[in-house]
């Protein structure tokens, strides 16, 4: 299916002590009015460590949120990956991000980002979702808008520190993208500005892993 050139990243990692594991994508430009050479090649690994780092560790994360490796693709236009991906490990970044939040939810339950773009149409809208948010709810079951506040500063300073760690020809930047493969080529749009929800959701998926444990009251003598 046709696609819209691009560079994905993967970021991933594990919820420790359990079986459960979580992730989360975001897509950039490899390409510039100027050129469109730009592969994973021209990624600087030890940037994207840092800005992993900057994003989860510290006390808005659970202490149980750590990161096993991150990935990066160049997807050509057929929606395939070209050439060979770039694979960096835990093991090979100077520090391992890990949270260090208390507060620690059910492993399903994620804050969603919303990556908006400007124009009306296919990729105007795309989301990724952070794992181990460590902030209790106010009174309402929300998180609090001056903690949403925070997570929207963490999570926009993270996509444009990768962005940035992308090394593009001459003076050009690359930019976060959303992506559709809707339409005959299907269509990217430039993220304008994100967005985070005060409520969080559930990631389905996770619970599967999780082995369900019950605890007996014994006998109840009426």
């Amino acid at each position: 299916m046709a696609t819209p050139v691009h560079m994905k990243f993967v970021f991933r990692g594990v919820f420790l002590d359990t079986p459960e594991e979580w992730s989360f994508s975001a897509k950039f430009s490899r390409d510039t009015p100027e050129a469109a050479d730009t592969t994973v090649d021209d990624v600087s690994e030890s940037a994207v460590d840092a800005a992993l780092y900057g994003l989860l560790n510290n006390s808005n994360f659970a202490s149980n949120v750590q990161v096993t490796d991150w990935r990066a693709y160049d997807i050509g236009p057929l929606g395939k990956m070209e050439g060979l991906p770039l694979i960096r490990l835990a093991e090979d970044m100077a520090a391992v991000p890990t949270g260090s939040g208390s507060i620690r939810y059910p492993t399903d339950q994620a804050l969603c980002v919303t990556t908006n773009a400007v124009n009306r149409g296919p990729a105007r809208f795309g989301r990724f979702y952070l794992p181990g948010i460590a902030k209790a709810l106010a009174s309402d079951s929300r998180l609090s808008e001056t903690d949403a506040t925070g997570y929207l500063t963490l999570a926009t300073n993270f996509l444009k520190s990768v962005s940035d760690a992308i090394d593009m020809p001459l003076t050009s930047s690359s930019e976060g993208l959303n992506i559709s493969q809707v339409g005959p080529g299907g269509a990217r749009q430039t993220i304008d500005h994100i967005s985070v929800g005060r409520v969080l959701d559930r990631i389905e998926r996770r619970r599967r892993s999780m082995v369900e444990e019950y605890v007996l009251s014994g006998h109840i003598d009426w």
